[in-house]
């Protein structure tokens, strides 16, 4: 028959693992919790502080782009027109630039098509500008007649 270990044999052993692993010295613990707790708020303070700055950022940079609204620019480009759609109010200038190697006209009309009596029919050589100003409400299909795909549409409110 065998006999199991004695209790009292047991707790002298694991006091003695404890020791040798520095659970029985203080002043050890203390320092090494200090510095985990001390990176741990220098991590979290400087996350913190960018917050707040960079909400304040987005709402500065709101202001520039409702100044592009009153004067927008719609880029010919990959001989496409850089926007489907448009809307502006009644008597913007909309300025059209050709960042293609490629003239393109900016024509009432759509697919490659002019309307009837169009209210525009310029020609945009490459790196060259246009600019019309919508004065009267309406949907506006813009095309290039030089390139069939190249379709946009411009609603002027009232």
């Amino acid at each position: 028959m065998r006999r199991s270990p004695s209790p009292t044999l047991a707790v002298p052993i694991v006091a003695l693992l404890l020791a040798a692993c520095g659970g029985g010295d203080g002043p050890s613990d203390a320092a090494s919790v200090a510095p985990a707790s001390v990176a741990a708020s220098e991590m979290t303070e400087p996350s913190a502080e960018p917050g707040p700055s960079e909400a304040a950022e987005p709402s500065e940079a709101a202001e520039p782009s409702e100044a592009a609204e009153a004067d927008p620019t719609v880029t010919l480009n990959g001989f496409a027109f850089s926007t489907g759609q448009l809307v502006v109010q009644a008597g913007t200038e909309v300025t059209f630039e050709n960042a293609d190697t490629a003239a393109h006209t900016v024509t009432e009309g759509t697919g490659g098509q002019a309307a009837d009596d169009p209210i525009i029919n310029a020609q945009v050589g490459p790196g060259a500008v246009t600019r019309f100003t919508f004065d009267e409400p309406g949907t506006y299909e813009i095309t290039c007649l030089l390139h069939s795909t190249m379709n946009m549409t411009v609603v002027v409110e009232g």
